[in-house]
């Protein structure tokens, strides 16, 4: 069925589409059992440095993409002021699609301009299970807010990712869904928060990692933390402002050492969606019920 806004939202670049081809693993001129290589047929390169297992065949990004996109025309959303860009990792092993939806505006709640948005996730390498996601951007900073009481995702679990009809019901909600969740954006606004509590909460938070000898502080990230809590001086001392900081760590990554943005980004961006929806963050941001 073809759909009236079916276009608005742009077939996939060239780059992804196509099908990925399984090799089999040689070892000493004997073949390995069960072991694949994952070839992109374009490039004639592997998609990974690590073999499959039998179990993994990888489609075309394609398959995923067309239901997405019929799923959209089937939810009624506007697409009528629509941005999109991709991120592609090394090979086509992994690609995003962020899409602004500019049509569906919450300063009217958030007191500032923000619009919806949406991330596409897929992966041929398995590092990515296949996910779209929803949440509020700020255009101010260009932030992706990931959600703190929405939980507006579909992963490759989900059966609607092939389903465009169920799919499209889903999606429907979503700009409603995003109301509740910019509400909770004012209720961080009227939260205090001090700098100390910040620096605090990003060491014990955001910059620990674990070692044999146990947790220790990424000290740099600390003071990366504190960097970046100054440039939202415009937004005070409050819960938002720490939300702010916490966004812009998942959202800014250009630049970072890591030639593969895309696939790190999300990777950032799912530690960062992790900590907003802990039970340290909504205390202090003033969530916590």
């Amino acid at each position: 069925m073809k759909y009236e806004n079916f276009d608005s939202i742009p077939a996939l670049p060239v780059e992804l589409d196509f099908d990925p081809i399984r090799e089999p693993v040689y070892r000493n001129g004997v073949q390995v059992p069960d072991q694949y290589w994952i070839v992109n047929p374009n490039t004639d390169q592997l998609i990974s440095d690590k073999p499959s297992g039998k179990n993994h065949n990888p489609v075309n990004y394609s398959h995923m993409w067309e239901s997405f996109r019929e799923g959209i025309a089937e939810s009624g959303v506007d697409t009528s002021d629509l941005k999109i860009k991709f991120g592609v990792a090394r090979c086509g092993s992994a690609f995003s699609a962020d899409i602004v939806f500019a049509q569906y505006d919450y300063e009217r709640i958030v007191g500032e301009a923000t619009q919806m948005k949406m991330r596409i996730i897929d992966s041929h390498d398995m590092t990515f299970r296949r996910d779209i996601r929803c949440m509020i951007m700020r255009l101010a900073c260009t932030n992706g807010m990931v959600t703190v009481g929405e939980r507006l995702t579909v992963k490759q679990k989900h059966t609607m990712l092939s389903d465009p009809e169920k799919l499209g019901a889903v999606v429907a909600e979503y700009p409603s869904r995003l109301e509740n969740e910019a509400e909770l954006y004012k209720v961080m606004m009227g939260t205090p928060v001090t700098k100390d509590q910040a620096i605090a909460f990003a060491r014990s938070e955001v910059a620990t990692y674990r070692v044999a000898s146990g947790i220790k502080v990424n000290e740099k990230s600390v003071e990366e933390f504190a960097r970046i809590w100054n440039d939202y001086a415009g937004l005070g001392n409050t819960g938002y402002r720490l939300y702010n900081v916490l966004t812009h760590i998942g959202t800014h990554v250009t630049g970072r050492e890591d030639t593969d943005l895309a696939r790190k980004q999300i990777r950032i961006e799912d530690k960062v969606s992790a900590i907003v929806q802990g039970r340290a963050f909504k205390e202090l941001a003033g969530l916590a019920a």
